[in-house]
């Protein structure tokens, strides 16, 4: 019986327990045993096996695998591929790392038979530009298990080929979406295609392609072996299987850890994290990485599964936990991952290149004090307005941690908007003593700020309190802007 405080390592079982060079370790403690009965298998038959498992994909919105496998492999075109997406771009995140950096052979694979399924001899690790150094460790495993026979020509002497190849990214975070991924493989640049067509009739080099990411088809192998059962054995009716989950943020214990789908996102803090740093308090928690849902601390007791996440406007996606202690400003934290955001739109389509800086200005606004109550009206617009016409999930995930920080810190907004400061703005702007020189400026025609005005001149105001400003403006936030706009605003 699994105990909900513990791990179920599933995937991460050859963690530090082989040399991830190795393809004979790996074998060793049971690899490419389901590759070889896969081998022996026709292509309905795996498929069957998938569709029963209920797995869906653990990078994205948790769309069934045994669609794509069945698309792809029904295909007209004869020409395969299979891509595994280790553009691992989200901001916190580091589970496809983990399986690439000591489990290489479990993702060869996965690819390997999910090739046999759609008849694809092809295959391509797209990864990400920051993890580079990966390539020797996962070339070696590759050379050693097509040097043994595992994987390559005539696998396991089945008479069927599979051949791996490597790519790299160049930083860009949208080439994480399928279509730019296959443009930056082909040596284009990484933009999304207009679909349909979809990449299982028209893919990587216009041929049927089945997309997936490392964790999802890391499942692959254990499912084939132990079987469908199995598998729904565990987590939960609609999301079988385990997951992945990085945590990180304020939290005592930071790092990736398997837990089965449906686990309690509070258990995962509190008790296998060890709670919040420095004994303070838990202000929210984003899941999904920074496109995920923002949810307030009364709202964590939780079950994470795919369907459970999503009703709460979210979704589980990559399986990020950013834990936010109550010394950070909710929106500050929302404008940091606009900001992110706007800078990394590959500017193809008008609603995510200027709705993406357009949210960036009005959440601006509002950290700096700058607002009214209109603006909030004006964000509910343009969130609504990304997530219906963007090209890609870059401009539909961009308005996510928005709509449901707003939904869910609404005093913290409103705070910012009415009284110009949120209380951890507040008491931040305190001890720095820039609260008092505001107030003071603010009621006080001949104040302090107002007599260095006339002696050193308008521009000068601003830095009356010159320290202060300088430290809030090298960490850029919102109280340091706000210090800097009343200072010079008025004659």
């Amino acid at each position: 019986m699994w105990n909900s405080m513990e791990e179920m390592h599933v995937l991460l079982k050859n963690r530090g327990k082989i040399n991830p060079r190795s393809s004979q370790e790996y074998a060793d403690r049971g690899g490419f045993e389901a590759l070889k009965k896969a081998l022996s298998m026709d292509s309905e038959a795996i498929i069957d096996v998938i569709r029963a498992s209920g797995l869906r994909g653990r990078g994205g919105a948790g769309f069934p695998t045994y669609r794509k496998m069945e698309f792809t492999a029904h295909a007209s075109d004869p020409t395969r591929y299979i891509v595994c997406n280790a553009d691992e771009g989200e901001p916190g995140t580091n589970k496809d790392r983990i399986l690439l950096s000591t489990d290489p052979c479990a993702v060869f694979e996965g690819m390997a038979i999910a090739g046999k399924a759609v008849g694809a001899h092809t295959g391509y690790i797209y990864l990400r530009a920051e993890y580079t150094y990966l390539f020797p460790v996962l070339k070696d495993a590759l050379e050693d298990a097509e040097k043994r026979g595992f994987l390559g020509k005539n696998m396991m002497e089945s008479g069927f080929d599979f051949e791996i190849k490597f790519r790299s990214g160049a930083g860009a975070y949208v080439c994480g979406e399928e279509t730019a991924l296959f443009e930056s493989i082909e040596g284009k640049r990484g933009e999304p295609r207009f679909r349909p067509p979809f990449p299982s009739i028209h893919g990587l080099f216009g041929k049927p392609t089945m997309l997936n990411n490392v964790e999802t088809l890391a499942n692959i192998a254990p499912i084939l072996l132990n079987g469908a059962e199995w598998y729904r054995s565990i987590g939960t009716a609609n999301s079988p299987g385990t997951k992945l989950f990085t945590v990180c943020g304020n939290v005592v214990r930071r790092g990736v850890f398997e837990f089965p789908m449906g686990v309690n996102l509070k258990d995962i803090i509190y008790e296998v994290c060890g709670g919040i740093e420095d004994g303070k308090g838990l202000l929210g928690v984003q899941t999904g990485g920074t496109s995920g849902a923002i949810i307030n601390a009364d709202q964590i007791d939780m079950t994470l599964d795919i369907d459970t996440v999503s009703a709460s406007g979210g979704r589980l996606g990559c399986g990020t936990i950013l834990v936010i202690d109550d010394s950070n400003c909710i929106v500050d934290i929302v404008r940091n991952n606009l900001d992110f955001f706007r800078g990394e739109s590959c500017g193809k389509c008008t609603p995510c290149r200027e709705g993406g800086q357009q949210l960036y200005n009005l959440v601006t606004r509002i950290s700096r004090g700058l607002a009214t109550l209109p603006d909030l009206e004006k964000i509910d617009e343009l969130t609504e307005t990304m997530r219906l016409t963007a090209l890609c999930g870059l401009g539909h995930s961009t308005a996510v941690p928005v709509q449901t920080s707003i939904q869910n810190f609404r005093k913290e907004y409103l705070a910012h908007i009415d009284r110009d400061y949120c209380p951890v703005c507040a008491q931040a702007a305190v001890a720095e003593g820039i609260y008092e020189a505001e107030e003071d400026y603010r009621n006080d025609g001949n104040s302090r700020m107002g007599r260095r005005r006339a002696a050193v001149g308008e521009r000068d105001v601003m830095y009356d309190s010159y320290d202060a400003y300088a430290r809030h403006r090298s960490r850029g936030t919102s109280y340091a802007g706000r210090f800097e706009r009343r200072g010079g605003r008025e004659a």
